[in-house]
């Protein structure tokens, strides 16, 4: 059995991610759990100054999951900041058994099945050219491997697309699009002009607050490209494909 926590943007907004998740995973043989009283890990509260609540919420998310099992976020920046940010916070409040256990068990969703399923195919099957935006946080915070890139190629019939110099932070976290606008659309319009070059139809990610603001930016121009959480495609099977048509 394997705790699943799920990201408060993707339980709002789009829950059929966090479903596609749990089907992933079932799919491989776990049984999971969902604590229905689980929060907010607080990373929103954090980078915003409010490391008060941010703390609560840590504490809280902490004794959710004491109970020895692996915990699976669909989301490389709550996993990287469950993982490097929690110690600190509520190293004084929690025992250090329940801490650590926290902090160490705690998995992205693709690293979880590459490397502790030792799993590289998922039988899955979404027959699209789709690029792979690769989030600050998948990159620096919980420095995820090439672990999505891998399940997404062995994908029937999908065809991925990367730029490995892109390095550009769309400017979802934090308040920094709030008041700094105009680089934030410059920044967003960068991007998404790379991703429209190269001909995807798609674009996924680690991080869904990056993909809900990306595609934010595509409505408002009027851009044919679409987005789509990264757990989606991974539960994606050719039944589906063919009721999409």
């Amino acid at each position: 059995m394997v705790n699943v926590f799920i990201p408060c943007c993707m339980d709002l907004f789009v829950p059929t991610a966090a479903k596609a998740t749990i089907s992933v995973l079932e799919k491989l043989g776990d049984e999971c759990y969902y604590n229905e009283d689980q929060t907010c890990c607080g990373r929103q509260f954090f980078l915003r100054g409010d490391y008060d609540t941010a703390s609560r919420l840590a504490y809280n998310l902490t004794m959710f999951f004491d109970n020895e099992r692996n915990i699976v976020v669909p989301s490389a920046a709550c996993a990287g900041y469950i993982k490097n940010y929690y110690t600190p916070m509520i190293e004084t409040q929690v025992f250090p058994k329940a801490m650590k256990h926290v902090i160490q068990k705690t998995f992205e969703l693709c690293d979880y099945i590459v490397n502790e399923k030792q799993v590289t195919e998922l039988g899955n099957s979404f027959p699209h050219k789709v690029f792979y935006y690769e989030s600050c946080a998948a990159r620096n915070l919980y420095r995820c491997g090439e672990e999505a890139q891998t399940l997404l190629r062995n994908t029937k019939g999908l065809e991925l697309l990367t730029e490995p110099t892109m390095h550009l932070c769309c400017s979802a976290n934090g308040d920094f699009a709030m008041h700094n606008h105009e680089m934030s659309e410059f920044l967003l319009k960068k991007i998404v002009d790379t991703i429209v070059a190269t001909g995807a139809e798609y674009v996924t990610c680690a991080d869904l607050h990056c993909l809900q603001y990306i595609d934010a930016y595509v409505q408002s121009q009027d851009i044919d490209l679409e987005v789509i959480p990264l757990p989606c495609i991974l539960d994606a099977t050719e039944t589906m494909n063919e009721e999409e048509k």
